[in-house]
């Protein structure tokens, strides 16, 4: 075997040594069942550091939530509202989905409506604390603070149904929710050793042939 492939086997051995998955760090999975349309599930969450957080619901489209539970389709098309928990509570950010089949980003494809209506949130947030508010669509934040509520406040089942879609031929849903909270994970310790490796894979093969 020649001087490279031994150390590019070296090299090999090393990483498989010292990996370890990389995962998102959970902050929240959770699920419900809201009664009325007009029912709100409000999530408090604290960040000791600044990071990239991923807020997101599974329960339109299914898919399986970061708990490894698997969240089948058919619940009701979701808001998330994001609020700073401090001062005002001023809103942050909010999403009703996405459109299909093009615009779907992460959500996944209800297969009986054909749209993608999870919510899905990716926020670089600072240190601090935040509230998370979980709403049925289109039961939207009035803003801009959150004690200035949401439009559909009081309206009890505003669809009609309750949980009816008014899309499309129109679709019959549940009051079914599933909502994660994450973090980006950290770099594994395989992606660090890496480029140190490779410089040394390179050193070693440069010493050798000196010699």
């Amino acid at each position: 075997m020649g001087i490279i492939k031994r150390n590019v086997l070296f090299a090999a051995v090393l990483l498989l040594l010292f990996h370890r998955p990389v995962l998102a760090n959970t902050i929240l999975s959770t699920t419900g069942t809201f009664a009325v349309d007009d029912a709100e599930q409000s999530f408090n969450f604290t960040l000791a550091s600044a990071a990239t957080v991923t807020m997101r619901t599974w329960s339109f489209g299914g898919g399986t939530n970061a708990n490894g539970s698997v969240i089948t389709t058919g619940g009701f098309a979701p808001v998330l509202s994001l609020f700073n928990a401090s001062g005002s509570q001023p809103l942050l950010a909010f999403d009703t989905g996405g459109t299909a089949p093009l615009a779907c980003g992460p959500r996944n494809i209800d297969p009986v409506t054909g749209f993608c209506l999870d919510a899905y949130l990716n926020d670089f947030l600072s240190a601090g604390s935040y509230i998370l508010v979980l709403t049925q669509f289109d039961n939207t934040p009035n803003g801009p603070n959150l004690s200035d509520g949401f439009f559909e406040q009081g309206n009890g089942n505003f669809t009609g149904g309750p949980f009816f879609l008014n899309a499309g031929t129109g679709f019959q849903r549940t009051g079914d929710w599933a909502v994660d909270i994450t973090t980006a994970p950290e770099p594994s310790t395989a992606a660090l050793l890496i480029p140190i490796l490779t410089l040394f894979v390179i050193a070693h093969a440069v010493r050798t042939r000196r010699v």
